[in-house]
């Protein structure tokens, strides 16, 4: 009924009212008996079930369900529920099995009086069909059947072993399935959710209403409510493609690319600290970040996107942005103080392998590492080839130089005078912090760059690293030094920070590169002899070598990673696409079409929909991999839009109590992010300003630039289930705990937040009348919470507590913090 104009709407309810009066004279005169030994006969005739599902149902859910459905029921009428016609709205039945002529239903759309729909009649042959239909015992089904299922129970699909390699099999864009009669499926994702409803005797929920449409996708793309004024100006737009304008707005905010990266992060173990017991703040680590968020905004193409974060110093190695990216194999827990170098390197690139293969193949390698997979086709020689890519990394933290050329002199000038005022002092104490490493990586750490191999090299870094940060420590440089030359060489790297040259500066960007030098051979853990692992992929995905030159622009790098970042981005490699576009429908469905976003292997789940998942995965890559394009097929699905409400959920749950099918929208909770920026947002207090570092504290800038330590997370994005950090989360648990209702009743950032938000309210209704101004303070703050304007009984319970001054104010506040309108998306 919102789609109406207001003097139609108005007209309707009047109507609807109507309907409702005349109907109960009907049915107290009706012996119900007659229309339950109808509907038994109608029960067990198959014809009865097809003419209702391609003649009648299509009908009601286009025409009728806006206003008649869930809790739109104007004049207490329901048309959604397999006892609607008998049950009727507040007067009784709205139809008499077997007798149309003396039925409400077919008296309002003949416009006989009532006029039914209000906005245009149905067509003489949808009337006929509905005369027909009441005639026939006004049949509506009910089925109980589970086996249809893709993946369900009774389905062959439950058994991994029914495909175990469909991953790694070419994308099939087969014929699109038939249309289901009678059901308008105006999309591909529509043609393909519909026929597999249809199989398995359910349909979708009627579309959702625009203030529920405008909530979702705000929070899906943006990750934020929508403003009540936003809302009333969708609400109001009634051009034919007002939707889609929306969407795109929301595609070219660049709160879309803040949200789309905290998906990511998620994906890859983002986090800004170092992880173990001393969890090291890293404060170069927001760059990774801001180029993820940025890629989105920028709408970077998804092999591009894959590429730079794999080899991006190989590819652009003059370009900051790409050398932010590579800061991908950064991510991964570092305990800088660990004496054991050997150990911790082959940790390291342990999890770049592992990283990699889950992020962009869904392939669990890791438990190939130390013998032949369990259950997938991967030797553990396949675990090896891969590792091998990333076997002449090292890392580089890198300065961004600020001087210009004719600065050069000088920087030289004040490099040379600073190792003067250092004198052998500093390099003793290097040495003497270094001589706690054993010998061999002594060794290593000693020996001249231009000698080094690869592992060397390796080796070298964390030594380096160890004596930076622990052995020369300002105070131990000052009383080795003395006050004059101490104060001198802060004065020269004074000048050399301003140069962007100061050489014990916390560099600004943490990357990586090959290692200049040989090559270590790739082999079995604790072996320096025997079989070598030359680049090359696993034999599920074909098992062909690599075969890396060094890049034309990156000449002294080994080519390795580019190499295999164009084996994952080809359009002949099948995983990728299939991986990305899953991970998507994922974000705005809740679930993927499989359900194990990080395992396509024999431990994960089969696709429910196969056909729709290889559509998708060959539409993005012919879009050229831009994911908005994907998102937009999505979002502007009949699927997507559907309510989260279906009329029929009883008999559904019987048949695919997990949605499966997509038979309603799901119901999902704020995540962390979502519920503290919401907060911001609430008390008109949100600092939407875009990148940078993270401030320390808890700032009013949005969530994902909150600092984000492994072992000491922010206590709210905690308590909601945020990730730490420490492996990549491809779906997030979504818990319900004591601690989370304590938090949000007791905790004293919350009673701040509903002080502030009362605050807020209350300079909004300023002005209002006296006898007016309860009713306004409520509808306000519920507006700025959930998007709709409350019931009755909402203001009747509340009202007492604003009328009781400030106080009360706060508390009303308080409550609509705690409601599931806030807290839950429909």
């Amino acid at each position: 009924m919102q789609n109406l104009p207001p003097s139609r709407r108005s007209r309707f309810v009047l109507v609807a009212t109507s309907i409702a009066a005349m109907v109960v004279a009907v049915l107290c005169a009706f012996p119900f008996s007659i229309l339950a030994n109808a509907e038994s006969k109608a029960e067990t005739s198959e014809q009865s079930m097809r003419f209702f599902e391609s003649r009648i149902r299509p009908i009601l859910i286009d025409r009728c369900y806006e206003c008649h459905s869930g809790e739109s029921k104007e004049g207490g009428l329901r048309l959604d529920q397999h006892d609607s016609i008998s049950v009727g709205g507040d007067s009784g039945a709205a139809a008499i099995a077997g007798d149309p002529d003396s039925s409400l239903l077919m008296a309002a759309i003949r416009y006989d009086g009532l006029e039914m729909p209000p906005d245009q009649p149905l067509s003489d042959a949808e009337k006929a069909d509905f005369a027909t239909w009441i005639r026939q015992g006004a049949f509506w089904p009910i089925a109980k059947t589970a086996s249809s299922i893709p993946g369900g129970p009774g389905s062959d699909e439950t058994d991994p072993a029914s495909d175990q390699g469909w991953a790694s099999h070419p994308i099939a864009t087969g014929p699109l399935p038939d249309p289901v009669p009678g059901i308008r499926s105006p999309t591909v994702i529509d043609r393909y959710i519909d026929a597999g409803l249809h199989s398995a005797g359910l349909h979708r929920a009627p579309t959702a209403d625009r203030i529920r449409l405008i909530r979702r996708l705000s929070y899906d793309l943006l990750g934020v409510p929508p403003s009540p004024e936003s809302i009333d100006r969708f609400v109001a737009d009634r051009r034919p493609n007002a939707y889609v304008r929306l969407v795109d707005s929301m595609f070219a905010d660049p709160a879309y690319g803040t949200r789309m990266a905290r998906l990511w992060l998620d994906l890859v173990r983002y986090a800004e600290s170092d992880g173990w017991r001393a969890d090291a703040y890293r404060p170069q680590a927001w760059r990774y970040r801001d180029f993820v968020a940025g890629a989105f905004n920028d709408k970077m193409p998804y092999d591009e996107f894959v590429s730079l974060q794999i080899a991006g110093d190989e590819i652009s190695p003059g370009d900051d942005r790409a050398l932010a990216a590579v800061g991908f194999l950064r991510l991964g827990i570092f305990e800088y103080n660990q004496r054991d170098a050997e150990g911790q390197w082959q940790n390291i690139v342990d999890e770049m392998t592992d990283v990699t293969a889950d992020v962009f193949l869904a392939t669990g390698l890791a438990c190939a590492k130390c013998h032949d997979h369990k259950f997938d086709p991967i030797p553990r020689s396949d675990y090896f080839r891969l590792r091998s890519v990333f076997e002449p990394v090292v890392f580089v933290d890198r300065a961004i130089p600020t001087a210009v050329p004719e600065q050069e002199n000088e920087v030289n000038d004040l490099l040379a005078e600073l190792s003067s005022v250092e004198g052998e002092e500093v390099r003793k104490m290097s040495d003497a912090h270094a001589e706690r490493f054993p010998a061999d990586v002594l060794s290593a750490y000693r020996k001249s760059p231009s000698e080094r191999n690869s592992y060397e090299h390796q080796l070298a870094y964390l030594v380096a690293r160890q004596v930076f940060e622990e052995g020369l420590q300002d105070g131990k440089v000052k009383s080795a030094l003395g006050p004059e030359r101490y104060k001198r060489r802060g004065e020269i790297l004074h000048r050399l920070s301003e140069l962007g040259a100061n050489p014990y500066t916390l560099d600004v960007m943490i990357s990586v590169a090959d290692a200049t030098g040989p090559t270590r051979p790739t082999r079995l853990p604790g072996r320096s002899q025997g079989s070598e692992f030359q680049p090359g992929i696993p034999q599920w995905f074909g098992g062909q070598d690599l075969e890396p030159t060094p890049p034309a622009e990156s000449p002294q790098s080994s080519g390795r990673r580019s190499a295999l970042a164009a084996w994952i981005t080809s359009p002949d490699n099948p995983v990728t696409a299939r991986v990305m576009v899953n991970r998507l429908w994922q974000y705005h469905f809740g679930q993927g079409i499989v359900r194990s976003p990080n395992d396509f292997g024999s431990l994960g789940e089969q696709p429910t929909h196969p056909q729709l998942l290889d559509h998708l995965a060959s539409r993005f890559i012919d879009s050229g991999w831009s994911i908005q394009s994907i998102q937009r097929e999505i979002v502007t699905s009949e699927t997507y839009k559907q309510s989260a409400v279906n009329p029929d959920a009883e008999s559904a749950m019987d048949i695919d109590a997990g949605n499966r099918l997509i038979w309603h929208h799901p119901v999902r909770r704020l995540d962390a992010e979502q519920y503290r920026d919401s907060l911001l947002i609430a008390m008109n207090s949100l600092i939407d300003e875009v990148g940078g570092p993270g401030p320390s504290g808890t700032q009013g800038r949005r969530s994902i630039y909150l600092r984000r330590f492994r072992n000491k997370s922010d206590e709210m994005l905690a308590t909601l289930d945020a990730p730490p950090g420490v492996v990549g989360t491809a779906r997030r648990d979504v818990t319900t705990t004591a601690p989370q209702s304590l938090m949000m009743m007791n905790n004293p950032r919350i009673l701040s937040v509903a002080k502030s938000f009362s605050a807020r309210v209350r300079k909004d209704v300023q002005g209002i009348a006296p006898e007016q101004r309860s009713d306004a303070f409520i509808d306000r703050a519920h507006r700025i919470l959930t998007g709709v304007a409350p019931d009755d009984e909402v203001r009747h319970w509340l009202s007492p507590l604003v009328q009781s001054g400030e106080d009360g104010e706060v508390n009303v506040c308080h409550v609509l913090l705690n409601s599931n309108a806030f807290l839950f998306v429909e």
